[in-house]
């Protein structure tokens, strides 16, 4: 389909949003169109190909039906859309042949598949925030997205791009009227630092304006899409009257909330604050005069009972409001439950536990021994307020020694500016030493696998640990603020939870790669596939057995298979195979994880933790998280790959050729490039195995350690085409791997100790070889020596037969070896068994070369 560049119309549109969505990008001065850039054939953006590479705008409206322009690759024909969450339904595509340029949002040509029009429908009920998606295509199942719904009408910025004479909101008197009751969407073209959008609305005096922005956590595109938003209100005489840049509920993206001197028009200013990589950004802003609280206190309640708490930090005053609370709190961080004020549109989060809470009392308890007392049994959360600086508030509880619990402090991730501190220590009278002092904490604290060093969020700005009574008796924990900072929307609620042992898996990646390059299961119709599972336990979780990986909510005609997990092992991999008659399907699935001790309590699942937009350097601050598991049932793929199983095990310290065999179909002919993803520990692979076009088969080879344990792992190797996608995203590639095949690990059969030799130079001498037979030898085998310096050589390979004690290799030293010692010459034996062979090496010795004698 065609836009047309002097009108700005589609075709077609299902809804009166979908204009909008060329309105947002293409009317902006659409008149002259830019040719497209040189990128490659399937990509539009010249430093990353992703195959969803961002949606425009990314919010719409309850209960409508709406178009947005879908840009990324392959993407000719989309067949449905995957989502996480209920409230949105596919409806339909259309290709466009045409986009607006990211600088100067004018149209220009674009290649085939790299972009289109994407219908969604939103139900009247659907949560309002943020929804996960990713689009199936008939062979691949997409990035992650995320698209964000809002209860407002949207409007979109008219004079988006740079400002120019006859086309601009950039100033007070080009303000873009607008009611209240309105999301606002539009954009800050790239490499623009300069650009402003005004946005004006009547409001009378008193009257309160509330501007709640999403932009920074929209995720806008999967690489460099940083955005550091702020707001600035001018009153009706143009001078500025307020500002706002980043929010502790928000992060980087700005809450305003003011009451207005008089009656008048006032002018919002959206802009940025920071200039960050120089592209496109993307904001949402939804302007009102709905009440907007920071945060509630408490923070949290019991789960099954009424809540009574008070909306702070409006600027009307704190207002009551009540809230039923679920009967059952959700697992891990779905125990928050979102609360909206009337009118509002970013919630409040809310604790929900299963235990009860002790408030704060009001009295005076700011050193250890004037704590306040809680006579009651753990577990328990403790809810208060600093309100002083520099203030520490003590609560005083009996435990009983073998008790675990984690202290989870809930502040910064439910919006408190608290930067919170807590101290935990035996009161007087407990014989205990027991004394904890906690700051921060780490992503596996949150459940969640993270990138400590460099992933950042919020909530890491919350304490946890874990409390280990080792006396029965009484305790002390202290919370303050690590910057002596206070205020009355300071609040901290910090929970006892039983521990209990528990672990999480996740995919691995490698950081020369994108991040989300694999993050989801696609499976070929009739062929399998593999994935590398990593395991990182749980805060306090002491268990460290075996552990079995199930998959739970498969479609009908996938299977799935992974290997238990040996105490301490924390990779392995999986493999998922579907059957020719497998129906195309995508969904969600769960990854459980089990020990493999049934009498054992422990419990595991999947966590999928991924930059929405990954910045230079990877240092991450927005993230797309989720606990299920995305995978699709995709068309057959043009390769099947095919390993022979070995009829001799692999033996410590050697080396084994694996027989591979690729099948080609649907007319595809390009070389295949095959590797080993994952292979046991103390294996080692070669590198990838490329098999030209004309030919299906190669050898692909394995080499073990010492260390490796003896023993049989299933192993399987990965193939994909060798040309033709991108192979930091994937992008354009199809994944296949063989069925597993069972690789046995054995010791080795001789173990060879090389005598320390001397030998002059320019003359020949034998190195003795003292043989220890491990395993009998199927037969006589060749025997050669390696890492020998340069000017050494060895005159002939020696043949041992089974029984051989000793055996002599014969070298000679020429004069273009240099004099001295040289170590760590060994030998290397072939063995051949059953019509295959296998390598090995041992032994390590010493060579000392002398001068010649005159």
């Amino acid at each position: 389909m065609r836009f047309n560049s002097l009108s700005g119309q589609p075709g077609r549109f299902v809804h009166g949003l979908a204009r909008l969505v060329v309105a947002l990008m293409v009317s902006l001065g659409a008149s002259s169109l830019c040719h497209a850039q040189t990128t490659p054939e399937f990509c539009i953006f010249p430093y990353r190909c992703p195959t969803a590479a961002r949606l425009s705008p990314q919010v719409g409206q309850q209960g409508t039906e709406v178009t947005l322009l879908l840009q990324g690759a392959r993407l000719q024909e989309i067949q449905d859309v995957l989502f996480y969450g209920p409230g949105l339904e596919y409806v339909s595509f259309e290709p466009v042949d045409q986009v607006p340029d990211d600088v100067s949002l004018k149209l220009r040509e674009i290649p085939s598949g790299t972009a289109a029009l994407l219908t969604l429908g939103i139900a009247d009920d659907c949560p309002r925030g943020e929804h996960f998606l990713r689009i199936r295509t008939a062979d691949e199942l997409s990035e992650m997205l995320s698209f964000w719904v809002t209860p407002f009408q949207c409007v979109a910025e008219t004079h988006a791009g740079n400002d120019a004479v006859g086309s601009t909101n950039g100033a007070v008197e080009h303000a873009q009227p607008i009611d209240l009751g309105t999301t606002v969407y539009g954009y800050h073209p790239k490499n623009s630092t300069i650009d402003h959008d005004f946005y004006s609305v009547g409001l009378r005096q008193g009257q309160r304006l509330t501007v709640e922005v999403w932009s920074s956590c929209l995720g806008f595109q999967h690489f460099r899409a940083m955005s550091d938003i702020a707001v600035t209100v001018h009153g009706p005489d143009g001078k500025k009257l307020a500002f706002a840049d980043d929010s502790s509920l928000r992060d980087m993206d700005p809450l305003l909330n003011i009451k207005v001197p008089a009656t008048g028009t006032y002018y919002i200013n959206i802009h940025q604050n920071m200039d960050f990589e120089g592209i496109l950004r993307h904001y949402v802003a939804h302007i009102s005069d709905a009440p907007r609280p920071r945060i509630t206190y408490p923070l949290g309640g019991q789960a099954g009972t009424r809540f009574n708490a008070m909306a702070i930090g409006d600027v009307a005053g704190s207002t009551p409001f009540h809230l039923d609370l679920p009967s059952q709190p959700g697992a891990f961080d779905e125990s928050i439950v979102d609360w909206n004020d009337s009118g509002s549109v970013i919630a409040n989060g809310v604790q929900v536990a299963l235990f009860p809470d002790v408030l704060e009392d009001g009295g005076s308890h700011a050193k250890p021994e004037q704590a306040q007392v809680h006579r009651g049994e753990l577990p328990v959360a403790f809810n208060g307020r600093i309100e002083q600086e520099g203030a520490t508030d003590w609560f005083r509880f009996s435990a009983r020694k073998g008790a675990r619990y984690r202290i989870r402090t809930y502040a910064a991730t439910l919006g408190s500016p608290l930067d919170a501190r807590i101290q935990v220590r035996a009161a007087e009278g407990t014989d205990s030493q027991l004394e904890i002092t906690a700051d921060d904490s780490n992503w596996i604290d949150h459940d969640w696998w993270g990138k400590d060093k460099i992933w950042i969020i919020k909530d890491r700005m919350d304490p946890v640990t874990v409390f280990e009574p080792d006396a029965d008796g009484d305790y002390l924990i202290g919370i303050s603020d690590s910057q002596r900072l206070f205020g009355p929307e300071f609040a901290y609620r910090i929970e006892f939870q039983p521990l209990r042992d528990h672990a999480f898996v996740y995919f691995p990646t490698d950081y020369r790669e994108a991040a989300n390059k694999r993050d989801r299961l696609v499976i070929p119709r009739g062929n399998t596939i593999e994935h590398t599972l990593a395991i990182v336990h749980g805060t306090g979780s002491r268990y460290r057995g075996g552990i079995r990986v199930e998959a739970e909510g498969l479609p009908e005609g996938v299977t799935f298979s992974c290997p238990p997990l040996l105490p301490g092992q924390m990779l392995t991999q999986a493999t998922m195979t579907a059957a020719p008659d497998a129906q195309a399907w995508h969904g969600l699935i769960d990854l459980k994880l089990k020990a493999t001790d049934p009498e054992v309590e422990f419990t595991g699942s999947y966590v999928h933790n991924v930059p929405s937009t990954q910045r230079r350097g990877g240092n991450n601050v927005v993230f797309n998280r989720v606990r299920r598991c995305a995978l699709a049932v995709v068309q057959q793929a043009p390769i099947h790959v095919r390993v022979k199983q070995p009829v001799i095990g692999l033996a410590q310290n050697a080396v084994i050729d694996l027989e591979v065999e690729v099948q080609r179909q649907s007319g595809f002919n390009g070389a295949v490039r095959v590797y080993a993803a994952w292979t046991p520990p103390g294996v080692t692979v070669s590198v990838p195995l490329v098999i030209p076009p004309g030919e299906t088969s190669g050898v692909y080879r394995l080499r073990s350690s010492g260390s490796v344990e003896p023993g049989t792992y299933p192993i399987t190797l990965t193939a994909q085409e060798d040309t033709g996608g991108e192979r930091a995203w994937g992008t354009g590639f199809h994944f296949v791997a063989s069925p597993p095949i069972n690789l046995k690990v054995v010791r080795p059969y001789l173990d060879i100790a090389l005598a320390r030799t001397a030998i002059q130079r320019q003359t020949s001498g034998q190195i003795i070889a003292v043989i220890k037979t491990i395993r009998a030898l199927p037969g006589e085998v060749t025997a050669t020596l390696v890492r020998l310096p340069k000017g050494v050589e060895l005159i002939a390979p020696v043949t041992i037969a089974p029984g051989d004690t000793t055996a002599l290799f014969p070298v000679r030293i020429t004069e273009d070896c240099l004099l001295g010692q040289y170590q760590e010459i060994g030998c290397e034996i072939t063995i051949k068994q059953n019509g295959q062979t296998i390598t090995q090496q041992t032994g390590s010795g010493t060579l000392r070369v002398d001068a010649e004698r005159k």
